[in-house]
C-alpha cells in the first residue's frame, strides 16, 4: 500500500510539474517577446519604442493547409518584436507620407494558451502561468498601420479578420 501511495504521489508530481505550462513554454521559446504584425505598411516605415528604433522583420502571421492534401501555405508580414508582459507604446513614421502615429499595446491573457493549459494540464499549468504572467501577449496583434498613420481611432481600423484576409491576398500576389 505504501509503494502504491508513493507511486501515486510521484505520478501526481510528474504530471503537475510537466503539465504543459504552455505560457511558460511559449515564453521560453520566444525569449519573453511578442511579435506584433504590421499590416498595410508603407515600404519606408520606421518603428520606435521608448526612443529605440525597432527592427522591422518578416514574420509568419498565418498558416493554412489543404484538408485533403498536403499543401501548407505560410503567410508572412512585416513585424516588430516587443516584451510581452509590459505595456508598450510604439511610434510609427513614414517619411514618404510624412505622417506619424502612436499606438498603445497592452498585455492580455492569450485565450489559446489558457485553453491548452486547461486541456492538457488539467488546469495545473495555470498555477504556474498566471502568477508568472507567461500567458500575456500584446494586443492588438495585427496593426492597421495605414489607418494609424491617417489618424483614425483604433475602433475605426479594419478588423483583425479583414486585416488577416487582406494580408493573405497581398501575400499571394507577391
Amino acid at each position: 500500500m505504501k509503494n502504491l501511495l508513493s507511486l501515486g504521489t510521484l505520478a501526481f508530481l510528474a504530471i503537475t510539474l510537466n503539465s504543459c505550462c504552455f505560457g511558460t513554454l511559449n515564453n521560453a521559446l520566444t525569449h519573453g517577446k511578442c511579435n506584433v504584425s504590421l499590416m498595410r505598411v508603407p515600404k519606408d516605415i520606421e518603428v520606435t519604442s521608448g526612443g529605440k528604433r525597432l527592427d522591422v522583420t518578416k514574420e509568419m502571421f498565418a498558416v493554412s493547409s489543404s484538408i485533403g492534401g498536403s499543401t501548407t501555405t505560410t503567410y508572412y508580414t512585416s513585424a516588430v518584436s516587443l516584451p510581452a508582459k509590459k505595456k508598450a507604446t510604439i511610434e510609427l513614421y513614414s517619411p514618404s507620407m510624412n505622417k506619424r502615429a502612436t499606438v498603445e499595446l497592452k498585455p492580455k491573457a492569450n485565450k489559446n494558451l489558457v485553453f491548452l493549459d486547461i486541456l492538457f494540464g488539467a488546469g495545473s499549468g495555470l498555477l504556474i502561468d498566471i502568477p508568472t504572467g507567461n500567458l500575456k501577449m500584446l494586443t492588438p496583434r495585427l496593426l492597421d498601420v495605414q489607418s494609424a498613420l491617417e489618424g483614425k481611432p483604433r475602433n475605426k481600423w479594419l478588423s483583425h479578420g479583414k486585416l488577416k484576409r487582406m494580408g493573405k491576398r497581398s501575400a499571394k500576389k507577391e
